[in-house]
């Protein structure tokens, strides 16, 4: 992520210290609350509330945004899909190793895979009635000939606890 993200559980206390969350394979996020970090002999153990709803969160944030991916932003959603690389090279037509550089950033840009990534992941957290019709107007948009845009991702209305705080 290009720039400092930062997500909070609603209803919860904010942290005295926000919390650089590097589990996710990405540098940017932080938490503002949601996390419990006890002190132990062997260590600081942290806790996590809602880690699934918080990745949610995450992959939400990665693909309504509108700079272009990074390639820690590609691996991020690729994992949430559980998919290999090999699974999404064979999806996407190209090679694994194709798809590791896209992940280490030995690809620079990554081209048209960026919007087919944020498309791949937005039919896989959609509700299943929502896909026929988003793939409706993809396939219509593609078939246009005057240089129409592709449909808006529709976010997903998450029942979740996890939330991004948008900057003012």
């Amino acid at each position: 992520m290009s720039e400092r993200a930062e997500f909070l559980m609603k209803g919860q206390a904010l942290l005295a210290t926000p919390f650089h969350y590097t589990a996710s394979g990405l540098d940017n996020v932080y938490l503002l609350n949601g996390v419990v970090i006890d002190d132990t002999s062997y260590g600081s153990m942290v806790n996590i509330k809602n880690l699934n709803g918080l990745h949610h969160a995450i992959g939400l944030h990665i693909i309504e945004k509108t700079e272009p991916m990074t390639g820690p932003e590609f691996r991020f959603l690729r994992k949430q899909m559980e998919l290999t690389q090999a699974e999404l090279a064979e999806a996407m037509r190209t090679t694994d190793q194709t798809i590791a550089n896209y992940e280490t950033g030995k690809t620079e840009a990554l081209g048209p895979a960026d919007p087919y990534m944020r498309f791949l992941y937005t039919l896989e957290i959609v509700p299943d009635e929502t896909k026929a019709e988003l793939l409706k107007m993809y396939m219509e948009r593609l078939g246009r000939s005057d240089g129409a845009r592709l449909p808006d991702i529709p976010r997903r209305k998450l029942v979740q606890q996890w939330g991004e705080r948008k900057a003012a």
